[in-house]
């Protein structure tokens, strides 16, 4: 199935078929990898593997960085520097004696990636001093909490690095500390993982599992060869074989099911592989090149609203965004991958707000103006130094992407906005997919809208793990009767979708996502939710449209069965809602937007009720402060078809 050193050529075939069926079922991103045929190391090439250090970066990488004299480059290398200073002066890390320790093993990571870093660039032994204790204590816990095995991904990822960066600082007994501590913590008990055809195994997942676990295991193991080269050439071959069943999620357009703070996390350390493998080997063995992966940056960035807050469905947090139009404030750094793939692509504008936001840092700290509220830098801030490329060519002033995006794929999505750059611009965004996924919400269908520098429908995002966890619920279960769905965010009360009886989506289904020929500057898009409700309705249909005056439509369309029932549209809000006689007023910052409500070709009116969701319902659910819901209903009689139409009307 997987064969070694198989020719490119079939590798590239077998990519376009899954590209092409991506979106046909929502496990063919798993199911249809296993078509994938890898290509692996070669004997030569194992024989000549470099010496340390060799991962992400050697010595002659490093020498190029100091040579780096352009604006970016020395911005970083500042940032590098205070970075590592602040890491000096923080506290030893408290490792949780039992359960999971991801906090703290990230902790580690991002100082050795730091110290480890500024060392190789500056050469102050403080910062060797203080990662060999770092990487020491790391070693002498008794294990790396493999019953969460992010955590020992992750922990393997630092201690293969930091044996790396300082393999020649080390004493021999500290070379061998730390590569047995990653064989007995971090290696071994990889070696009793099984890859499961239910999708539940790490190690042939198609969530971020897979790359964080299999990307740790691949850097350890490679930091390692010399001691134990049967056993890296094992973890390195499987880590190849396994991650096109992430890879594959990406096809065919780069949208990530999981949402955009998981995107971020998955396909980190995919990159992670690519650019390890790349700098022993000389050789990605092409895991970048499924369909999707290098454009992904447009689901990334197309997903951010013209207020610069991120449209956070799935468990994603609701916060400023990190590739934010709006100053970026109390920030070192937004997203490191966006300097990786704008090499990649050799395209600067992907890199263009992380230029300015990492201009803005440096700024900062030269003021010494660093509030008690700034947000720390990513952890691998190190790799984003490395990544970036002072030689991309210039970027066209112009050049912006498209205003009306649709994408394909596991989950299919659209995007509408009436200009870029624009802080008031009109914007609507609306995701398919199904509700049966890794980190998945019942939000299928749901929208956000954003004009006038205002956010008007509301994704609330995740709720916490650990409240989930605490009122022992199955959180991690998407099955059709999981307890998952009875918390208010990602369950289907929080989400501005369809309801029929005020019944839950069906798990079963998958919506797609077909785009509208435009006319006369109206753009538009229809989901097809049938799947969802197909034990309540025969069919169901929602249309978005954005007019040249920016205004937005949002039309459903059902055909009823032998059932007659009740229709409810939602809209969360965080805005002041008023109902008047031609639907709801929405206030907020000082802006309006109007909401006409109709049953087009009816005299009928449909019941409007506004209810409070501010404050927790349940135990394992969080306060949203200020926000509402409004609920549009329409009772319904069977074999019959009905409209509602919404016509979102910013108020100039």
């Amino acid at each position: 199935m997987f064969l070694k050193n198989a020719k490119t050529a079939i590798f590239l075939l077998m990519l376009l078929v899954i590209a092409k069926s991506s979106a046909q079922n929502k496990l063919k991103s798993h199911t249809v990898s296993q078509q994938f045929v890898s290509e692996y190391p070669s004997e030569k090439q194992w024989e000549s593997i470099p010496v340390h250090p060799r991962l992400f970066a050697n010595d002659a990488r490093i020498e190029t960085l100091k040579l780096q004299n352009d604006e970016v480059s020395k911005a970083l290398l500042l940032l590098l520097k205070n970075n590592a200073e602040k890491t000096l002066k923080a506290g030893k890390i408290e490792y949780p004696s039992k359960g999971f320790k991801l906090e703290a093993v990230r902790n580690v990571q991002d100082r050795i990636l730091t110290l480890g870093l500024a060392f190789q660039v500056f050469g102050d032994v403080r910062y060797f001093e203080r990662a060999k204790a770092e990487l020491m204590q790391l070693t002498e816990l008794p294990d790396w909490n493999p019953s969460h095995f992010l955590d020992v991904g992750e922990a393997t990822l630092a201690a293969g690095v930091g044996l790396d960066w300082f393999y020649n600082d080390f004493t021999p007994t500290e070379r061998e500390k730390i590569t047995q501590a990653i064989i007995k913590n971090g290696i071994n008990p990889s070696l009793d993982v099984k890859e499961s055809k239910e999708n539940n195994s790490w190690m042939n997942a198609n969530f971020n599992w897979n790359p964080v676990c299999n990307g740790g295991l691949l850097v350890g193991a490679l930091a390692i060869y010399e001691r134990e080269p049967k056993l890296a050439r094992q973890i390195v071959e499987r880590s190849i074989k396994y991650i096109p069943y992430h890879g594959a999620v990406y096809a065919p357009d780069g949208t990530y099911a999981e949402g955009m703070a998981y995107w971020s996390y998955g396909t980190l350390y995919q990159v992670a592989m690519i650019e390890a493998l790349r700098s022993v080997f000389g050789s990605s063995f092409k895991i970048e090149s499924f369909p999707g992966f290098l454009k992904s940056t447009n689901f990334i960035t197309q997903n951010v609203g013209p207020t610069g807050y991120e449209y956070t469905f799935s468990d994603a947090g609701f916060k400023e965004s990190k590739l934010s139009a709006k100053p970026l404030a109390e920030r070192f750094t937004s997203e490191p991958l966006m300097f990786w793939f704008a090499r990649e692509n050799r395209n600067r504008v992907i890199a263009r707000d992380e230029i300015i936001s990492i201009l803005l840092a440096k700024s900062i700290v030269i003021k010494d103006t660093v509030s008690n509220a700034q947000k720390k830098h990513s952890r691998h801030f190190a790799l984003e130094v490395l990544w970036w490329d002072p030689k991309l060519p210039p970027m066209d002033k112009k050049s912006f992407l498209p205003l009306h995006w649709t994408a394909d794929g596991h989950m299919p999505m659209a995007v509408i906005r009436s200009a870029w750059n624009d802080p008031l611009a009109s914007y609507i965004a609306i995701k398919g997919g199904t509700p049966n996924n890794s980190h998945g919400h019942m939000d299928v269908g749901s929208f956000i809208i954003e004009s006038n520098g205002v956010r008007w429908a509301l994704d609330l995002g995740a709720e916490s793990y650990d409240k989930m966890r605490a009122a022992k619920l199955d959180l991690w279960n998407y099955s059709q009767d999981s307890n998952r769905w009875t918390t208010f965010r990602p369950g289907p009360d929080s989400h501005n979708i369809v309801r029929f009886n005020n019944s839950r989506q069906d798990v079963s289904g998958l919506a797609t996502i077909s785009k509208l020929t435009d006319q006369k500057g109206v753009v538009g898009n229809v989901v097809d939710l049938t799947s969802l409700y197909k034990s309540q309705v025969e069919k169901v249909f929602r249309t978005v449209k954005m007019f040249p005056d920016k205004s937005i439509v949002i039309q459903d369309e059902w055909e009823t069965g032998e059932k007659e029932g009740e229709y409810t549209f939602q809209w969360v809000t965080g805005a002041k809602v008023s109902i008047k006689p031609y639907g709801v007023l929405l206030e907020q910052n000082g802006e309006s937007m109007k909401l006409n409500v109709e049953i087009p070709n009816s005299n009928v009116k449909p019941q409007i009720l506004i209810e409070d969701v501010s404050k927790a319902k349940a135990v394992q659910d969080s306060d949203n402060p200020g926000v509402s819901r409004m609920l549009i209903k329409l009772k319904y009689a069977k074999m019959n078809k009905f409209v509602l139409k919404i016509t979102a009307v910013p108020v100039k």
